[in-house]
């Protein structure tokens, strides 16, 4: 009876080992094809045109479904956003660079038209910016939807348009202060918008 019993239990555990054997192979091959799981790409992703030339982001906004129009608008302001920010961190470098000599009231004052001009400019850029991509992700049960938004925008024209509008509102002597000549301010400001995606990857 024994010997019965053992031949019997020898066929059943090679059957529970094969069948670990093919789970295990069979989840082998899902993590070979799959390692990081399901992965999805971004709409309207912009990360190919953030270059040395341009600033590039995507924008992005939830909301109704029925509100289309207005989810736009709102993933376009995200956008702007994202780039008036790379732009300020870029450009910051400049203004101190230009003011550092200065320490004293005046200083203060040079440094504020610096930002004040590179302000007015970069939202004069931005406003007039066309959208180079707009997407919609699919309506949930909740009847909302994701909007995306890219834009792109020159390193060149933002340089060129700052270092014109700096040089209108210094006086002969603020620009005498910090050595102001605008051909150079705009080849300063073009090589440090240039430089900020450098530096952001090191």
């Amino acid at each position: 009876m024994k010997k019965t019993i053992l031949f019997l239990a020898v066929p059943a555990m090679a059957m529970l080992v094969s069948c670990g054997t093919q789970k295990v192979v069979s989840s082998a091959a899902n993590q070979s094809t799959a390692p990081f799981g399901e992965v999805y790409s971004m709409p309207c992703d912009m990360t190919q045109y953030e270059n040395n030339e341009n600033f590039a982001a995507t924008g992005i906004f939830r909301g109704s479904s029925y509100q289309k129009g207005k989810l736009q608008l709102f993933a376009q302001e995200n956008a702007k956003d994202l780039i008036r920010s790379k732009y300020h961190n870029a450009y910051l470098g400049i203004i101190r660079n230009y003011s550092s000599t200065i320490g004293n009231n005046r200083g203060n004052d040079i440094n504020t038209k610096l930002q004040m001009a590179g302000d007015q400019i970069v939202d004069a850029v931005l406003n007039d910016a066309q959208a180079k991509c707009v997407s919609f992700g699919a309506v949930g049960a909740d009847g909302m939807v994701e909007c995306y938004v890219g834009l792109v925008i020159s390193k060149t024209i933002l340089a060129e348009k700052v270092a014109e509008k700096v040089n209108d509102v210094l006086t002969p002597e603020e620009k005498t202060a910090i050595n102001f000549e605008e051909y150079q301010f705009r080849k300063d400001t073009e090589a440090a918008l240039a430089a900020y995606k450098e530096q952001k990857q090191k």
